[in-house]
């Protein structure tokens, strides 16, 4: 599709794209980073809980090294023994004891993380454990000495945790925190960002859309310019830009190269011109030295023949000069119009009996396929050259004994002016330079039958004039149809 093919979708897809590969970059980033920074807070957090129950229990872990069931079990045996009052020194053990795991249950509770913490003995056995672990028993197997050990494990339960731990002489000390809120929060990042990321693309699109159909407007500008400007308006020039920029230099480029073409064309013209003019004279003057030559019935045949194909020459040359003269005198705008009501149907049928005579020496039969009242505004002299430089193409081109068909009908508004022969065709590659000057189709195996290559030229120059169009359905062998279509109005 074209539309592909535009500098304004490359230049919005190629953004478009880049936003894409930056957001998708910016979200992994941002998520790898945030998780790294909540694991090491979160680390930090496990590492310095770690460090402040194992300073708070070390120094008293003499009177907690033994479980409390034992310390029960053995201050029963001792007051059935003793006969010891309730408050006996073993029971002011049993409550230091107490009053050092309901400090670590209060720190427990104004601590703002949903913490796990278990105390186990050197043997093993449990000392401890918060009330949020119920009756779960965290396992984990390597506890390193005097220094801590952070790891992420999972639980009975299967869930995720990181956990913390060290042991001293007395005790075992580990603490461990879920990880669910923590995934909970990176995995509430990652769906904003999948809802936003699309969002903030189709924004770019429709956003890069506009500001490259804002920055190439001026160019579209150019080329509408450009397009406008052929041979017969080189004074034209494209609008400048206000901004000296890549475009404003571009456009200042091109008006200069126009400027040069301008000078080219007018000096070209200029020599056309008086080169036709120069050989009008001379060829005139041959011309009737010739005629007058002919007139001596005391000529030998052979130079009669000479001088009849000379004289057949020099009428040949004589029309190249009028048609290049005509050309030139039009591309400078030095050959006026006289626009006024034609009778078309009259001058085609006058047209009509001129080809009759033009197509009687090769045997050709010309005929009117449809003439209809037609009448538009235009020039009479140039519309007839028009119509007769088709006809006699049609006359040189169709060999001998074939046929040509002349119609004028009315069509939408439009006359149309038809030239069909059973000539040798032109081959379709070719169709489009048959309008150009001095372009003359050639093929090996057919004969030349002479032209300059100016008729075709002046007939699309004289309907564009008129507004007109002209056009060629052609295959070789098997003839052409020349189609002249005119705006009545």
């Amino acid at each position: 599709m074209m539309v592909f093919h535009s500098i304004r979708t490359k230049l919005t897809l190629w953004y478009t794209a880049l936003l894409g590969a930056t957001l998708l970059g910016f979200g992994a980033t941002a998520y790898l980073l945030t998780r790294s920074i909540l694991l090491n807070n979160l680390d930090r957090s496990l590492r310095n809980e770690v460090a402040w129950v194992n300073e708070f229990i070390e120094p008293k872990a003499r009177k907690v090294r033994l479980k409390r069931a034992a310390l029960l079990e053995l201050q029963e045996l001792k007051r059935a023994a003793t006969a010891l009052s309730p408050v006996d020194s073993l029971d002011v053990a049993t409550v230091e004891t107490d009053q050092i795991w309901n400090q670590i249950y209060q720190h427990t509770l104004l601590s703002p993380r949903r913490q796990f913490i278990q105390i186990l003995d050197r043997n093993g056995d449990l000392l401890y454990r918060s009330p949020s672990l119920e009756d779960e028993t965290i396992s984990f197997s390597y506890i390193p000495y005097r220094t801590i050990n952070i790891v992420t494990i999972r639980d009975e339960q299967n869930r995720e945790l990181r956990l913390a731990s060290t042991q001293n002489d007395y005790v075992k000390i580990v603490v461990a925190y879920p990880l669910e809120d923590l995934n909970e929060a990176l995995g509430d990042i990652f769906s904003n960002f999948g809802y936003m990321a699309p969002l903030a693309l189709l924004v770019s699109i429709i956003g890069g859309w506009f500001l490259a159909h804002k920055s190439l407007k001026p160019v579209d500008t150019l080329t509408t310019t450009a397009r406008a400007i052929t041979a017969q308006n080189l004074s034209q020039r494209l609008p400048r830009q206000k901004a000296d920029d890549e475009l404003g230099r571009l456009t200042e480029t091109i008006n200069n190269m126009i400027a040069r073409l301008q000078e080219s064309f007018a000096q070209i013209q200029q020599f056309s011109a008086d080169a036709s003019h120069e050989l009008r004279t001379p060829l005139t003057i041959m011309r009737g030295e010739v005629e007058v030559a002919l007139r001596n019935k005391r000529l030998p045949k052979a130079t009669r023949e000479l001088l009849t194909s000379l004289h057949d020459e020099l009428i040949r040359i004589s029309s190249i000069v009028e048609s290049l003269m005509t050309l030139v005198k039009s591309e400078s705008g030095r050959l006026a119009f006289r626009f006024d009501n034609v009778e078309l149907h009259r001058m085609v049928g006058e047209i009509l009996e001129d080809a009759q005579i033009l197509a009687g020496s090769k045997g050709i039969r010309v005929a009117a396929e449809q003439i209809v009242p037609v009448t538009l505004r235009g020039d009479a002299v140039r519309l007839r050259q028009l119509f007769l430089n088709l006809v006699e193409n049609a006359v040189k081109y169709t060999p001998n004994e074939g046929a040509i068909s002349i119609s004028l009908h009315h069509e939408n508004g439009n006359a149309v002016f038809l030239v069909s022969d059973t000539g040798i065709g032109i081959p379709k590659k070719e169709h489009k330079k048959i309008f150009d000057r001095f372009y003359r189709v050639r093929q090996d195996d057919l004969p030349d039958a002479g032209g300059s290559g100016l008729g075709l030229a002046i007939a699309h120059w004289i309907a564009q004039a008129h507004h007109g169009t002209i056009e060629v359905k052609s295959q070789p062998r098997k003839g052409s149809t020349f189609t002249v279509t005119l705006p009545l109005s």
